[in-house]
Order: structure tokens, then C-alpha cells, then sequence
């Protein structure tokens, strides 16, 4: 069986669908001894009447810790750059088995 090549974790939260683990590079930004979800800004559809297009959206949640070996539920809130009033709640499933290399994700 093939290994799947690793999405980079931008591309996964702006991109992929719910339902399935996905192999993800670029998971977790390290925050001087603290390791977090890395919380890019993406470019997803807005809906709300001033937007209707895509825009950026800029993480707008805390900090989110995660332990090197150990899995663990994240809900990523996520605010339009554009018109500051919509708003993306991205709830992920992650595998954290490695600092730098592939990790897998899903979205629920």
C-alpha cells in the first residue's frame, strides 16, 4: 500500500473535506519551549453581504498546546479579514507523532 504524500496543513484546512485522515506537514509553529497548532491565515468563500467572495481569515482563538506523541480534538475559530464579522469554526482531529515530519489530521 502507498503512503499518501503529505498536504501541506494550509491546503488541508482551506481545501480538504471532513471524514478522513489526511498525512499533513507544517502542523505545529514553535513558540519559543511551546509547541502549537500552527494557525496560518487561510482564504476560504465569505457569505456575509459585504464579502460574498473569497477572502482571507485570520485564526482568532487561542494558543492550541500540543504533545509530541499524543492525539487531541482542536476547534480552530477563524474571523473574515474583510468584513471582521463572519466567522469559520474548524473542529480537527490531529496525530502529533513527529516536530517536523508528517503528522495526520482530520476535520470533523
Amino acid at each position: 500500500m502507498l503512503e499518501e504524500k503529505p498536504i501541506p496543513w494550509i491546503l488541508f484546512l482551506e481545501k480538504y473535506p471532513a471524514g478522513k485522515i489526511y498525512p499533513v506537514k507544517d502542523v505545529i509553529e514553535i513558540d519559543g519551549p511551546f509547541f502549537n497548532v500552527s494557525t496560518p491565515d487561510i482564504r476560504i468563500y465569505c457569505d456575509h453581504k459585504s464579502c460574498n467572495a473569497e477572502h482571507y481569515f485570520k485564526y482568532s482563538g487561542l494558543k492550541l498546546p500540543v504533545n509530541i506523541g499524543k492525539t487531541g480534538d482542536y476547534i480552530l475559530k477563524y474571523t473574515c479579514s474583510n468584513c471582521g464579522v463572519s466567522e469559520r469554526i474548524i473542529k480537527i482531529h490531529l496525530q502529533i507523532n513527529s516536530l517536523f515530519g508528517t503528522n495526520k489530521a482530520m476535520k470533523y
